[in-house]
């Protein structure tokens, strides 16, 4: 497997001064929500663009890597460091890496029993992962900045380590696939996909709180979880990103061990996640790996890793991606396909992976879409983000059909849309 750097290729895209009020609204959305300080009970510093106030105050794992991509394209190369060394210092010795970090702002009483965190009080941060994307965006912030030529070296022994950690803990029988214990785990938290696995203990319901307390009572051996209960899933989504950055970490370092270790992951998607019948990418479910048949974008994304088939990926492309009854909306990617009976877009406090379009998807899919031909369609979809987000600011999410801004107001990560202009 010969890796690239997943870099978004430009096409035609919006007029020049389009582009210069979209970079305008997005350096005023992530410098709004930019909260920097000493941790209060340990003296450790932090900087950060919080995802959104006052509903999402934490720091987030990959919402800190997409914030940090998004500085970077904006030339806020001081502050895209930051973050991502704010994110390596909440690593553990071994390598693992919180999804979530309160830092000063613990959650509430009503909030702080549902966060996947060792004790239900008193806690800095979850015990739970996020998808794995630090070493993407540490390649990234890194390659966009020769002002730090150290900084690219830095961060490499720990980020070694936490894919160790990955693969020690998340894939107890070494098939080359990661295990997430918790749907938030994957970042989609409420998907529709994880209704079937799930059921009753699923992120909108309230059996979920059961089911972070088993959690606790394995003291979060995510290996001991795996063999005690079906309640988990090799998800399509976080092996991407786990690929994504094992490839980066090869590049970052130069070792082929990285290298050698993202193309198993593309091979097991391919023989393990790959349905013949769909062409879709389905997550397993269970230590019996049943297929999850919900098509999400998760399924789609396999379209951002080099090894996979370019004959597979077309067809992601031409008979789910761009067919107008599945993921052709008219603003953005579906976040489940509108054919679907679980397809909902509109916002309520649920439905947010139940069928909005989300920049974040669209970041990770269009430098695909260009690379297989496809510049027409990548240049509708981002520009039908772009007139969304011009006309209802950088918004949680946009409704598919009509582009209308839902959700949180002033959300850091649809700034990535000016790295994809």
């Amino acid at each position: 497997m010969t890796a690239t750097a997943p870099v978004p290729v430009s096409g035609r895209g919006p007029a020049p001064d389009t582009v210069a009020r979209l970079r305008d609204q997005a350096r005023r959305t992530l410098d709004g929500n930019w909260r920097e300080g000493v941790r209060r009970r340990d003296g450790v510093p932090f900087a950060y663009s919080c995802p959104s106030t006052p509903r999402y105050r934490h720091m987030w794992h990959w919402d800190s890597c997409f914030h940090a991509i998004a500085r970077s394209a904006l030339g806020d190369h001081a502050r895209a460091r930051a973050e991502l060394r704010t994110v390596l210092r909440t690593a553990d010795p071994d390598g693992f890496l919180p999804h979530t970090v309160f830092w000063n702002h613990p959650p509430g009483w009503r909030r702080a029993p549902f966060y996947a965190t060792r004790g239900v009080v008193g806690n800095v941060r979850t015990e739970t992962i996020d998808p794995p994307l630090l070493a993407v965006a540490w390649e990234r912030v890194a390659a966009a900045d020769a002002a730090d030529p150290a900084f690219a070296a830095e961060a490499l022994p720990v980020l070694g380590r936490h894919m160790d950690w990955l693969a020690h803990h998340r894939d107890p029988d070494e098939d080359g696939l990661l295990t997430i214990v918790l749907p938030d785990e994957s970042g989609v938290d409420d998907s529709p996909k994880y209704d079937p696995v799930y059921g009753r203990y699923a992120h909108h319901r309230m059996g979920s709180f059961l089911l972070i307390e088993n959690c606790r009572r394995y003291g979060w051996d995510s290996r001991r979880i795996i063999r005690s209960t079906e309640l988990h899933v090799e998800d399509v989504l976080v092996n991407t990103a786990y690929a994504l950055s094992l490839q980066a970490l090869g590049r970052m370092t130069g070792d082929a061990h990285w290298t050698r270790r993202a193309a198993r992951v593309e091979d097991a998607l391919l023989d393990r996640c790959l349905d013949a019948g769909s062409g879709l990418f389905l997550d397993l479910a269970g230590r019996q790996e049943k297929p999850v048949r919900v098509s999400t974008w998760t399924a789609l994304a396999p379209l951002a890793l080099p090894g996979i088939p370019r004959a597979v990926k077309h067809r992601l492309v031409e008979e789910h991606l761009l067919d107008p009854r599945r993921y052709g909306a008219a603003v953005g990617i579906p976040s489940v396909a509108m054919d679907e009976p679980a397809f909902n877009p509109r916002f309520d406090r649920w439905r947010c992976w139940r069928g909005p379009s989300w920049v974040n998807t669209a970041w990770l899919l269009v430098p695909a879409l260009r690379d297989l031909g496809y510049g027409e369609a990548a240049d509708r979809i981002v520009g039908g983000l772009v007139d969304a987000a011009l006309r209802d600011g950088l918004r949680e999410y946009y409704d598919p059909h009509t582009g209308a801004g839902m959700a949180a107001r002033d959300f850091g990560w649809s700034a990535l849309l000016t790295d994809l202009v």
